[in-house]
């Protein structure tokens, strides 16, 4: 593999360490807050999770990453791009890898080997990148509403971050005045930057295509039934733990960390997740040393879980994608 494309194997190793580098520190700190609070409640409040529960959470993390991938894959057939189903699996799983890296370079992982392998041009496979932000934030958010009476004072945030979300959805939906921007733009720069333009127009109408019409409501179902069973295994969590709140409340309070710290645009939304997290579960009255090991053990099952499920395929997936474009190159 030539050194100079984007994800050269020097710079995928050095991404690889930053992610294990920030999971030690992730642990480590976890394990000092914990000491601070209360070690003893925390490994007590883990202790009452049994081993059916710990393998229902990873099963419904299991349903919402396979329906990711099936919305992805859906989108891509929208915009023609033939890429099959078992290789997006490979590759969109693959992704997950990087996912506690800054600047979402497991979603530009997953652009890198479409193309490489199949072809594909970047401004053709933006518009799934964008979806697939604005499909999770906006089915997140929706489930979270549903147990938003429980927090009055916080409703304001839920409410404003989806009122956010939805208009740049319509934004991007309906582009017309983005590319009279974009036209005028060129006739201010010149040809200068004419290519750069001429791919942005086409990766805007692109993402357009798929925020319309049938493609839309397919994509939402799949995406609130993913993020629906995210949020019933913190549910059940909570509820092994001994926690006094219900589905509703936990549906809240998953949703608006899980927001938050997607807004926050840190590694995997580390930090002001947990954060967000614990304070909404102490404010319904859950202990923090409750708290903090529902919090821990939900990140284990959900982000922690997706980036040990990518560094297991990642090296399958660049066997395959260097095969394959060794193959398209002879």
């Amino acid at each position: 593999m030539s050194a100079n494309w984007p994800f050269a194997v020097g710079r995928l190793r050095r991404l690889e360490y930053g992610v294990v580098l920030t999971a030690v520190l992730f642990v480590a700190l976890s394990v000092l807050v914990a000491m601070l609070i209360g070690g003893a409640e925390v490994l007590a409040a883990i202790r009452r999770i049994s081993a059916a529960t710990l393998l229902w959470l990873f099963v419904l993390s299991l349903v919402n990453y396979g329906l990711r991938v099936l919305r992805w894959h859906r989108l891509s057939k929208r915009l023609g791009i033939a890429v099959p189903f078992g290789r997006t699996l490979l590759y969109y799983v693959a992704g997950f890898s990087m996912t506690a890296t800054p600047g979402r370079v497991g979603e530009a992982l997953r652009l890198w080997m479409a193309k490489r392998a199949h072809g594909h041009r970047y401004d053709r496979m933006v518009p799934l990148l964008v979806a697939d932000r604005l499909f999770d934030m906006l089915s997140i958010i929706l489930l979270g509403l549903a147990g938003a009476a429980a927090f009055p004072q916080q409703r304001w945030i839920a409410i404003l971050i989806l009122i956010s979300v939805i208009a740049a959805t319509v934004a991007l939906a309906w582009p017309g005045w983005i590319l009279r921007l974009l036209l005028w733009v060129f006739g201010a720069v010149g040809r200068r930057f004419g290519r750069f333009l001429a791919s942005l127009r086409r990766s805007i109408r692109g993402t357009a295509r798929i925020l319309q019409g049938p493609a839309l409501m397919e994509a939402m179902v799949l995406s609130v039934i993913g993020w629906a069973a995210e949020c019933l295994a913190f549910s059940m969590l909570l509820y092994a733990m001994g926690a006094p709140i219900g589905p509703a409340e936990a549906s809240f309070v998953f949703a608006i960390a899980a927001a938050i710290g997607g807004v926050t645009l840190l590694p995997g939304g580390l930090g002001g997740t947990e954060a967000t997290m614990v304070a909404l579960l102490s404010s319904l009255g859950v202990d923090l040393g409750t708290s903090l090991a529902a919090t821990l053990v939900i990140r284990a099952t959900t982000l922690w879980f997706s980036v040990a499920l990518g560094f297991m395929t990642l090296p399958v997936a660049l066997r395959v994608v260097g095969a394959r474009a060794a193959e398209a190159s002879a």
